[in-house]
């Protein structure tokens, strides 16, 4: 009986042999918390271009929006310029300036002269 007991000893010596057995972490070193810290900045680096570039987008989309209600003001403002010059420009208007206020009156045929 002795035998098998001192056997069983043998056998049980190598079980450790094949198993992977973790080591603690020396406290002192501190890559972890550098490549913890890396990692973060890293994250919120991402984080902030990506925040920043939706910013953007929202921002030239309200400064379209402005431009095509200016685009829009100024279009009705050209319409609105273009009839009074018309108006402004019209012959009957000239006319009616140039008796009344001017007190110009048409020429008579003798009074026109051809210069040459």
């Amino acid at each position: 009986m002795s035998n098998t007991a001192v056997s069983r000893k043998m056998s049980m010596q190598g079980v450790l042999t094949g198993q992977d057995v973790k080591v603690r972490r020396d406290l002192r070193d501190m890559s972890f918390l550098y490549l913890s810290i890396l990692v973060s900045f890293a994250c919120i680096a991402v984080a902030s271009a990506f925040v920043w570039s939706r910013m953007s987008v929202v921002n030239l989309g309200y400064e379209i929006s402005k431009a095509n209600s200016a685009r829009a003001s100024l279009i009705e403002q050209n319409k609105r310029l273009r009839v009074e010059y018309m108006k402004l420009k019209s012959p009957e208007r000239i006319e009616k300036i140039a008796s009344a206020e001017l007190g110009l009156i048409h020429p008579k045929g003798e009074q026109i002269f051809d210069v040459r």
